[in-house]
């Protein structure tokens, strides 16, 4: 065979290498920033579709003085008719959210389980079904709004799917799941970060494109194609992603990560493949010990495990309420908490912050667009400047950042609860710059000091609150903003802050635990 002198890579081996393994880090990044463009590409549409759609309806508006809604300096004749059709959209709104929380939240409690025993590929399968039959009945009922008037609730029926077939919570759930079956502890940092930047640009290319999409076709076009998206995602699952669940179990798929290895070498031309003479070759199925297949080890445990069983319930609370060495319990406690006053207020502000923007200045859908859109990057700007600078050159703690996040939170809460103009908005999400921080340095900082043996569980805890949390803060929220709807819409921003204060006190205990415990946490926690 030929070789390369000067590098000793077998040319050869190059033919025979299966290129495609190399691209087993790409399999649920794609998918990922294609579903959340699909999903920004229409929010900010549909939501503007239904507040239409109810004054025409609904109300019995003329269409006329129903489309001015979305215009800028509009008569106060208009302001009016917006704050009456939007106290009955934020109940809407706040149906849809109790039904897309609370049947996953449900669900969150054995999704792990389900994804052990049945693999990965079936719950992100059955998820994505899920996405694209909601988006395809929004899309057809989009489509007969534009011919016939039809009631807005109808869009609050077509979410029926999504969260009947685990929505979001089944899909990162089944997402993780495989970046963790097909890394090591080394690169899966990596693919996270990876999966991090995926959601941003995502997110933020959708929610850019949206309004020039929007204006020049129409709300039934641009649902068209987010469906059109949201189905071409669901088939690349099926058809191109491979299972990975026990991956490292199979003796076959044990080579096929050397072989995956040995790729990247050749390419790279840094190591030579061990594949001459006298190397010593890979062991043999027949030369293992003995063991069950895979299909063999399924079908034993299959037979004792329920999958609805609530034996895992109860382990997770004993694991999260057992005593620990140097006050990690209240460590863990106090990083959940924090985190799940987070989540709670991002469920809450959620479903009304768009009817806040367009009740207080009446902005037009480009220019909630743009702001969404900037709402996207200025924190990931924060979160790169946070870890890459104030952590690496400047040596700040993990909880020092973490309290910096929370910090960032409380002044832009503040500021956007006092805007009276529109740079006022941006000038908070500047303030916000940090928000980001928060959770990947609570994720770590719990990390540090749980077992791996206990991680899951720990975060297991977490994810369950954090999931019950739109049940609460949906209809808190709610009743706040419609309460003051026409004196201070932005009230609710104060409540905000309020509870970034509760959580940043919380990690100040954090803080002092650190301190009291010194000698243990320097090194652990710096």
């Amino acid at each position: 065979m030929a070789k390369d002198e000067d590098s000793g890579v077998n040319l050869d081996d190059l033919k025979t290498v299966q290129w495609h393994r190399l691209f087993h880090m790409f399999y649920i990044e794609p998918v990922t920033c294609i579903l959340l463009f699909a999903f920004t590409l229409t929010d900010t549409i549909m939501r503007n579709q239904v507040i239409y759609q109810t004054c025409v309806v609904i109300f019995e508006y003329n269409e006329t003085q129903c489309r001015l809604l979305e215009e800028s300096n509009v008569s106060a004749e208009i302001k009016n008719i917006e704050t009456e059709v939007q106290s009955y959209v934020a109940n809407m709104f706040l149906a849809r959210t109790l039904f897309e929380n609370i049947v996953p939240a449900i669900y969150g409690l054995f999704v792990g389980s389900w994804s052990d025993h049945y693999g990965r590929k079936p719950l992100l399968i059955v998820s994505m079904i899920g996405f694209s039959s909601y988006s395809f009945l929004t899309a057809v009922t989009c489509g007969i709004s534009s011919s016939y008037r039809v009631n807005p609730w109808w869009y609050n029926l077509a979410v029926v799917p999504k969260p009947l077939l685990g929505g979001l919570c089944a899909f990162w759930v089944a997402g993780f799941c495989v970046i963790s079956d097909t890394t090591d502890t080394k690169t899966r940092p990596y693919r996270m970060i990876m999966l991090e930047v995926a959601k941003f640009i995502g997110q933020s290319s959708g929610s850019l494109a949206s309004s020039y999409v929007y204006a020049a076709t129409s709300a039934a076009i641009i649902q068209g194609i987010s469906c059109f998206i949201t189905i071409m995602a669901t088939l690349f699952i099926v058809f191109y992603l491979p299972e990975t669940l026990n991956m490292s179990l199979e003796p076959v798929e044990m080579n096929k990560h050397e072989e995956f290895e040995e790729a990247i070498q050749l390419h790279l031309k840094i190591v030579p493949p061990s594949n001459e003479e006298g190397a010593e070759p890979l062991k043999s199925r027949e030369s293992l010990p003995e063991k069950q297949s895979i299909e063999e080890q399924i079908e034993t445990n299959s037979e004792h495990i329920n999958l609805f069983s609530l034996i895992h319930v109860r382990d997770m609370f004993t694991t999260c309420m057992q005593e620990r060495d140097y006050n990690a319990r209240a460590i863990i406690w106090l990083i959940t908490l924090s985190g799940f006053l987070s989540i709670f207020v991002l469920d809450g502000s959620m479903p009304i912050m768009y009817l806040f923007i367009r009740q207080k200045f009446h902005w037009s859908v480009r220019e909630i667009t743009l702001y969404e859109t900037a709402r996207e990057f200025v924190p990931m700007v924060g979160a790169v400047f946070g870890f890459l600078i104030l952590r690496k050159i400047f040596g700040l703690s993990l909880v020092t950042l973490t309290l910096m996040s929370i910090f960032s939170e409380i002044l832009s809460n503040v500021s956007r609860g006092l805007a009276h103009f529109s740079w006022h908005l941006y000038l908070s999400l500047c303030l916000g710059v940090f928000r980001s921080i928060q959770f990947p340095m609570c994720r770590t900082i719990v990390s540090y000091i749980v077992p791996s043996s206990d991680m899951g569980k720990v975060f297991s805890m977490g994810n369950v609150l954090q999931s019950f949390s739109p049940v609460v803060a949906a209809p808190l929220y709610t009743a706040l903003y419609k309460s003051t709807l026409s004196t201070n819409p932005g009230m609710f921003n104060f409540l905000n802050a309020s509870l970034y204060i509760v959580a940043f006190v919380f990690i100040c205990f954090v803080m002092h635990i650190k301190y009291t415990h010194r000698s243990h946490y320097a090194n652990l926690l710096k």
